[in-house]
């Protein structure tokens, strides 16, 4: 099981994560309060927030990732695991974890073609502010790698509780 946030210090890597997905929900605040105030106070609109905001979303909830994982903040199945004995937990806990990490992987993969794709074809969004695509895209992909290190980090330390 993952150490509770006050026994250890946040890594490199969670805070990396934590800064990324603080910016972007800054950005977000940022955005939204600039259009309250321009449509309440000036009746007017700064037109391309809601797309902007949607790509800091997007960021938030990629980026937010390995922190999530590194401080075991992810659900768990508490009542099948309170019924092993710490052999069963650390065997669950691998399991689960080597899953994760090939999914993850591979769901990775995919994410860095599709970015890929969109670059090459100079896809833009159907927008004003035609935002090339690849550009939000990219928030998947490094906030999926942070993940991968994240599970692999998990993964080794499954193997220590295992190995001891």
């Amino acid at each position: 099981m993952s150490a509770p946030v006050t026994a250890r210090p946040l890594s490199l890597l969670e805070r990396a994560s934590l800064w990324l997905s603080a910016v972007c929900m800054i950005g977000m605040i940022v955005l939204i309060m600039a259009e309250v105030i321009l449509r309440g106070a000036f009746n007017s609109t700064t037109e391309h927030s809601d797309e902007l905001v949607g790509y800091l979303l997007v960021g938030v909830s990629f980026f937010s990732l390995a922190l999530c994982q590194g401080q075991g903040a992810f659900h768990k199945v508490e009542m099948v695991q309170m019924r092993l004995g710490p052999l069963g937990r650390a065997i669950s806990a691998l399991v689960f974890d080597v899953t994760c990490f090939a999914y993850v992987a591979l769901t990775d993969w995919y994410f860095l073609q599709f970015v890929m794709s969109s670059y090459t074809r100079e896809a833009l969004a159907p927008t004003p502010l035609a935002t090339p695509l690849w550009i939000p895209e990219t928030a998947m992909v490094i906030g999926a790698t942070m993940l991968l290190v994240a599970l692999a980090r998990s993964v080794i330390e499954d193997v220590r509780r295992l190995a001891s």
